[in-house]
């Protein structure tokens, strides 16, 4: 990773290259000491109680890593079928001696986190080309505190839910094609293409939402590679994605179309009519914006308290209207120059900062057109500042009004901002804590509920199997094979059978449901599951034949 050096008054190239090192290691140590910032704010945040992690994320790694998508029967609802790579970076932490350090889980996933703040600072160096080295990184500074202080980045760090661990990538290979941009020889144009296409690939591969990136950093690709006049490195860019996308992604796309006839199970059933899930499309439409107009101006939406607007919880953020204004009166400046005939030449205020504006304007419409939820729009936020930093330079001549309006934007943003809320807890003796009564090894457990509870299954007892009925995506009244596998095992008699219960017992209910099957609760008490993950209070009860 190099930047530009700072000019050197010597002639001398030993002098330049001396200049150069030096600059680029002190970008190293920046960027280094971002992530370990960024690592000490997630542990003072505390560890994360996310819904999604008692939802899916610890049951979808241990699932996959031990076979389970045809042993049981959806436990961890249609989430759980999802690639769960990305989660495997938590699971090796709490499976690991360092889950009786909670503190230092919350700082390792909190610094690989960081890792999009580093890039940010790393984005805004590249782009913004001032001509005072000091002033150039105290806005890179402000730049990256702009987007790391954001409503979600903040409320997302160090959890679980790997919105974070794919833009970290999406924002690498941004960073990569800016340096394609950058490079003067054919060679290192064609080695930052492909170091940009494995991020982007990787991104995709572990949350395969982040694919909403793709036509933003397909379109500067497509860019750089005409500026460059280098079709090979827009060949090697599209290679090296497809191959990252499919070194995380294939083997659990092959598992799945091994197991169900379906490389997406149980999502696109429309087009590959597994017969193990009904065959429809399952569709996340809730904040997709209304209509055109509205997707111009959704960022001013949430400049004051909102729920359901573009996620569930309330919160506030002006960063998204602080950028759009900013970048659009930078442009407006820029626009405004040319006309005038001052093209500035070497003292430009910013380098290729049109490719940062395009992929913003491309990825915010793919977003808003297709989820509109907030916590996929985190290399948005995070790109907040740069965009911001960016049009200030353009708009401002001078470098300390640049400096003291950076500072005052910076200021607003954080005293307006309202967190969402995804639910923390206090640390103790584990990061992850789970203690589950004792099963018989051939059990049979039903899980009757669309609340968050597979989590236990990990700890529980692994040789029993976890069925999910009546959930967000099965039901008994539908005719597809899990179903009937469903039906089929709660018929079944000679194995012990117990049923989830999710706080107060109402047996009524449950023997109403049971009852299809000859079955109802044991009047012996249930026996509860004891958690550091505690929201609902879990029980397991017994069932007997009726």
């Amino acid at each position: 990773m190099t930047v530009q050096a700072i000019p050197a008054t010597s002639n001398d190239p030993h002098s330049r290259t001396s200049a150069a090192a030096l600059t680029s290691g002190r970008l190293y140590l920046a960027l280094g000491l971002i992530c370990a910032g960024v690592g000490l704010v997630s542990v003072a945040l505390g560890p994360d109680n996310y819904w999604d992690l008692r939802f899916y994320h610890l049951y979808a790694p241990w699932g996959y890593l031990h076979d389970r998508f045809l042993y049981d029967i959806g436990p961890a609802q249609e989430e759980g079928f999802l690639n769960p790579i990305a989660d495997f970076l938590l699971y090796g932490l709490i499976s690991s001696p360092l889950n009786e350090s909670p503190r230092l889980v919350a700082f390792i996933m909190g610094a690989v986190h960081g890792i999009n703040a580093a890039i940010a600072f790393a984005i805004a160096i590249q782009v913004i080309r001032v001509q005072g080295t000091a002033e150039r990184w105290t806005l890179a500074g402000i730049a990256c505190l702009m987007g790391a202080s954001g409503a979600g980045f903040i409320s997302l760090l160090g959890g679980c839910s790997n919105d974070l661990t794919a833009a970290l990538f999406v924002l690498g290979s941004l960073y990569g094609l800016l340096k394609a941009a950058d490079q003067e020889h054919q060679r290192g144009v064609r080695l930052a293409f492909a170091a940009a296409g494995l991020a982007g690939g990787l991104g995709i591969g572990l949350k395969y939402l982040a694919v909403i990136y793709a036509p933003g950093l397909a379109v500067v690709a497509l860019l750089v590679a005409i500026r460059k006049k280098s079709i090979s490195g827009l060949f090697g860019y599209g290679v090296a994605a497809a191959f990252a996308f499919l070194v995380v992604a294939g083997p659990h796309m092959y598992t799945l179309w091994k197991d169900f006839g379906s490389p997406t199970f149980p999502y696109l059933n429309q087009i590959f009519q597994s017969p193990y899930f009904e065959p429809e499309a399952i569709v996340e439409d809730r904040f997709i914006a209304r209509d055109f107009w509205q997707a111009i101006a959704y960022p001013f939406y949430w400049t004051k308290v909102t729920r359901y607007v573009v996620v569930e919880l309330p919160f506030r953020d002006w960063r998204g209207a602080i950028a759009y204004i900013a970048m659009a009166a930078g442009v407006a400046a820029f626009v405004l120059g040319r006309l005038r005939g001052d093209r500035q030449g070497e003292s430009a205020p910013t380098k290729d900062f049109r490719l940062v504006c395009i992929f913003v304007v491309v990825s915010y419409f793919a977003w808003a057109l297709s989820f509109g939820y907030y916590r996929y729009a985190m290399p948005l936020e995070m790109l907040t500042g740069v965009v911001t930093m960016g049009g200030l330079a353009w708009l401002l001549p001078d470098a300390r009004l640049r400096i003291a309006s950076a500072l005052l934007v910076l200021a607003i943003a954080g005293a307006s901002t309202v967190y969402l809320d995804w639910g923390r807890r206090k640390y103790d003796d584990r990061y992850i804590d789970v203690r589950v009564p004792p099963l018989p090894t051939n059990a049979v457990v039903f899980l009757a509920t669309g609340a968050p509870v597979s989590y236990f299954i990990p700890f529980a007892e692994p040789k029993a199997m976890y069925v999910g009925i009546e959930n967000n995506y099965l039901q008994l009244s539908q005719n597809n094979l899990l179903a009937s596998e469903v039906k089929r095992v709660m018929r079944t008699p000679g194995r012990p059978k117990f049923a989830l219960n999710v706080n107060k017992l109402d047996r009524e209910e449950w023997n109403k449901l049971l009852a299809q099957f000859d079955l109802e609760l044991s009047p012996s008490p249930c026996e509860p599951i004891r958690s550091n993950l505690e929201v609902d209070q879990l029980s397991l009860c017994r069932l007997v034949e009726r």
